[in-house]
C-alpha cells in the first residue's frame, strides 16, 4: 500500500498496484480543483473513487465486496486519465452525471453526457467514459447483483421493456432535472451508510424507478421518446403545469413543431391539450381533496380567467367545478338511520 496527499486538509487515499483500484479515503473533504492536481500514480493513471464519510470505496475488484447487496460509489474521471473499457457480467448499475460532461462510449458506440443523465446499464453493457477536455466528470454509481433486478422485474415490471430491461443496444439515457438529481444523490448518501443488505437496495431502487415512472393516469407507448416521457413526468408538477405550455416544450428540450408532432404520434393531442388536461386534472383533486376556493385553484393551475377555467372543467369532467364538489361531498355524507317504527 502506498498513499497521497493533496492539498492542505483535503484527502488521504491508499491504492493497491495489483488492482489497479483506490481502495480508501481516509480524510475529507476535498474539492475537484484538488482532485485535478494529484500527482499519485494510482489517482492519476486510474479512475478515482470518492465516497464521502463513512463510506468505503473500491470494495472488490469488480466494485461489489463478496457477500455484499449492492454498492453506492461517487467516482471522479479526468480526460487525461480514463476507465478502462469494461463490462459488468454478473451485475448492474444506475449511474447519472453530477457535473462534468463525457462521451459515454459504449456498446461501439459514442453518446454525449451532461449533468442530469441518468443511464439504466444492464450486465451485458460494455463502456468507458471519455471526459471532456479540461473537465472532471464526477458520477454516482450504484450497482448491484442481477437477481436483484430480475426480482423487481418479475414483482413490479413483468411487461416493462425499459429501465435495467430495455432490449436496445444501447441502455436507457433519462434526463433528470436538478431537484431530482438532488434528491437521488440524497438517497444514495444514505444507502451508503446502511447495511449491505437487499432490503436496502431494493427500496432505493423501487423510490427511483417509482420517481420515473410514467404517471399512471397517462400512461406511453414504450417506443415513445426518453424526452417526451421526461416532458410528460415533469409536467405534473405544479410548479411547471402552473406555468402552460411553454414549460412544457422548455420540459422536452425540442423544437415546438417536433414536441407537437410527436405528442400527436404518441399522445393523440397536442401539447396545449396535454398540459390542460394535467391542470384539470389537479383541480379535480382539490375540489375532493381540500377546501381551496375554485379561484384559487384555477389560479394554481395557471388560469386567470376564470370562464376558461370553467370551460376547460367543464369539457374534461362533464359538469362545473361547484357541483361536481357539491356531488363529491353528498356522495360521501352517510345519512342516519331512522329510528321511527
Amino acid at each position: 500500500m502506498a498513499g497521497c496527499y493533496a492539498g492542505k486538509g483535503a484527502v488521504v487515499v491508499g491504492y493497491n498496484k495489483s488492482r489497479h483500484r483506490v481502495c480508501r479515503v481516509v480524510l475529507l473533504p476535498i474539492d475537484e480543483q484538488n482532485l485535478l492536481d494529484l500527482s499519485s500514480y494510482a489517482v492519476t493513471k486510474y479512475c478515482a473513487t470518492v465516497i464521502y464519510e463513512t463510506y468505503s470505496w473500491g470494495r472488490g475488484t469488480k466494485g461489489i465486496f463478496p457477500g455484499d447487496a449492492f454498492s453506492a460509489e461517487r467516482h471522479y474521471i479526468s480526460h487525461r486519465h480514463r476507465c478502462p473499457l469494461h463490462v459488468h457480467a454478473d451485475y448492474t448499475e444506475v449511474f447519472w452525471i453530477d457535473s462534468g460532461h463525457a462521451t459515454h462510449r459504449i456498446n461501439g458506440a459514442g453518446f454525449p453526457l451532461r449533468p442530469g443523465n441518468l443511464v439504466f446499464m444492464r450486465r451485458q453493457d460494455c463502456h468507458t467514459f471519455e471526459p471532456a477536455p479540461g473537465e472532471l466528470l464526477r458520477l454516482t454509481n450504484i450497482s448491484f447483483p442481477q437477481e436483484s433486478a430480475d426480482f423487481l422485474r418479475e414483482r413490479y415490471f413483468a411487461t416493462a421493456a425499459t429501465a435495467f430491461w430495455s432490449k436496445g443496444k444501447e441502455p436507457v439515457c433519462l434526463q433528470i432535472d436538478p431537484a431530482q438529481q438532488t434528491k437521488f444523490n440524497h438517497w444514495a448518501d444514505a444507502l451508503a451508510q446502511a447495511p449491505r443488505k437487499r432490503l436496502y437496495i431494493e427500496r432505493f431502487l423501487l423510490d427511483l424507478l417509482a420517481e420515473l415512472a410514467p404517471p399512471e393516469d397517462d400512461l406511453l407507448p414504450e417506443k415513445a421518446p426518453d424526452w417526451l416521457m421526461h416532458a410528460c413526468r415533469q409536467i405534473q408538477d405544479q410548479e411547471h403545469f402552473s406555468q402552460g405550455v411553454d414549460a412544457f416544450f422548455r420540459l422536452a428540450g425540442r423544437s415546438r413543431e417536433h414536441v407537437a408532432r410527436s405528442t400527436a404520434q404518441f399522445l393523440g393531442m397536442t401539447p396545449t391539450d396535454y398540459v390542460n388536461r394535467v391542470r384539470m386534472k389537479y383541480a379535480e383533486r382539490q375540489l375532493r381533496m381540500s377546501k381551496l376556493g375554485i379561484l384559487e385553484i384555477a389560479l394554481d393551475c395557471g388560469l386567470e380567467n376564470l370562464s376558461h377555467f370553467y370551460a376547460l372543467f367543464r369539457k374534461e369532467f362533464g359538469t362545473m367545478p361547484r357541483a361536481y364538489r357539491l356531488k363529491d361531498l353528498t356522495s360521501n355524507v352517510e345519512l342516519p338511520t331512522s329510528n321511527v317504527e
